[in-house]
């Protein structure tokens, strides 16, 4: 594979490569057989998430020292971290690049996908070749589909497991205890006579290699926040638009609960119905059940429906994120407001996501820098009346939600705090926090900005 057919593509948190080569792996030892067809393919680098992965990327790539520095992610992989159940293939827009497919099936990009082409229709002869080797296939974007991702979506997506590793190209023509005997030979003869000439003349001042704190430390930020979404207000109102139009009766069977997990771009959803009355029946259910839903009877009184959606969610590192003060002055203050209505409303203490502390050439750790940004995150749970949810929607522009559940039970006094629609929530807030400069106060800033003029 040459470097001409491969797009390296810098971004502001991550390098993205494009136009791999992706091997299918079959058996165990994923990482000696994905090494050996790297250097079978003559390629410079390669990509394998992990002993269990399905497929390894290789590509031969021309990368400058800034680049081999940053790091390399492949494309493929993120998308293949996004998805990683089902088959699905996307085709994205890359301006004057042209137009990018890939395709991931059960989590492993798919051979001679990972492609770019002049056009979009320059891909559909691949992309109908792809449908017939796959029935099930579901192109990103369509009806009924989940959301295509973003080119910044792709990019957060970025992970130790889609970073590139590169390949020696030197092959040992002896064995390592050989290559260890000899070497060990060979400096025990010529170190002594070396060493005078290797020795730094007295008062020579060490050279140092040169780090700069401020783009060490936006670096380590920026990787700590990598994958993380936010859901935000729109990912709120789709998850409550969920519950809002889901049937409570179905054929004769009635909703017992809902639940909805968050999975990076997307819901999975369920729900548990009953079956009521003599005449219900599994063939009326799925006759009156809505098209999307996979149906599964666990018994003779019990259905259970699953299906997706997108979850509108946006990578963090792209949101403006308020204070830990601001929020408990304003947001704070907002969600009391609003508290009678909820019969639980919880919101725990600023916990910092988890940053590598970057170090200088002798390894010492780098001092943060005044106005470097740190992000925090706070546990929330609410629960009450799924009626509440409206009120709650304006003040979740910062929240990630992890679980939302749905139930129908029996209220005998409904009221403020509770109706025969519970609704609970499982998530975290995210925040930032400035440091602030030498004298003077911390600035309630978004952390984009702070993050660039760090850089």
């Amino acid at each position: 594979m040459g470097a001409s057919e491969s797009l390296v593509l810098p971004l502001p948190s991550a390098t993205l490569v494009f136009g791999m080569e992706w091997l299918p792996l079959l058996g165990g030892r994923a990482q000696r057989l994905g090494l050996r067809l790297a250097r079978r393919h003559r390629a410079t680098h390669m990509v394998l998430a992990g002993e269990s992965a399905g497929s390894v990327g290789v590509a031969a790539l021309k990368t400058g020292r800034a680049q081999r520095k940053a790091g390399l992610h492949s494309a493929a992989q993120n998308v293949a971290q996004l998805f990683s159940t089902g088959t699905i293939v996307l085709l994205l827009d890359m301006g004057q690049a042209g137009c990018w497919l890939v395709a991931v099936h059960e989590g492993a990009v798919v051979a001679r996908t990972d492609r770019l082409y002049a056009s979009p229709d320059d891909a559909l002869p691949v992309l109908a070749e792809l449908r017939q080797a796959y029935p099930q296939l579901v192109l990103l974007g369509d009806p009924r589909a989940p959301e295509a991702p973003s080119l910044a979506a792709i990019e957060a997506a970025s992970s130790p497991y889609s970073r590139l590793h590169a390949l020696s190209r030197w092959r040992p023509v002896l064995p390592w205890p050989v290559q260890s005997f000899a070497l060990a030979l060979v400096l025990v003869l010529l170190l002594p006579r070396l060493w005078p000439l290797l020795r730094p003349p007295p008062g020579a001042p060490a050279r140092k290699a040169a780090t700069d704190p401020r783009q060490a430390w936006r670096l380590a930020v920026e990787h700590s926040a990598q994958g993380l979404f936010v859901h935000g207000v729109q990912g709120t109102r789709a998850l409550f638009d969920t519950f809002y139009g889901l049937p409570v009766g179905v054929g004769g069977w009635v909703l017992r609960q809902a639940e909805c997990g968050a999975q990076l771009l997307q819901w999975r959803c369920q729900a548990h119905y009953e079956r009521r009355g003599a005449a219900a029946s599994n063939s009326r259910f799925l006759a009156a059940a809505p098209g999307n839903w996979a149906v599964d009877f666990v018994s003779l009184d019990q259905a259970r429906a699953a299906w997706s959606l997108p979850s509108s969610a946006a990578p963090l590192l792209a949101l403006r994120l308020n204070t830990s003060s601001h929020n408990e002055r304003e947001l704070f203050s907002s969600l009391q407001a609003i508290r009678p209505a909820f019969g639980q409303m919880q919101v725990g203490k600023p916990e910092p996501l988890p940053v590598s502390v970057p170090r200088d050439a002798q390894g010492r750790p780098l001092p943060r820098p005044p106005g470097a940004p740190l992000y925090f995150s706070r546990l929330v749970q609410l629960g009450g009346p799924l009626r509440s949810g409206g009120l709650l929607l304006p003040h979740t522009a910062s929240v990630a939600w992890s679980k939302a559940r749905l139930t129908l039970h029996q209220v005998e006094q409904p009221g403020l705090k509770n109706s025969s629609l519970s609704l609970s929530l499982q998530g975290v807030l995210y925040e930032v926090e400035i440091h602030p400069e030498p004298g003077g106060r911390a600035a309630a800033a978004s952390p984009a900005a702070d993050a660039q003029a760090l850089s």
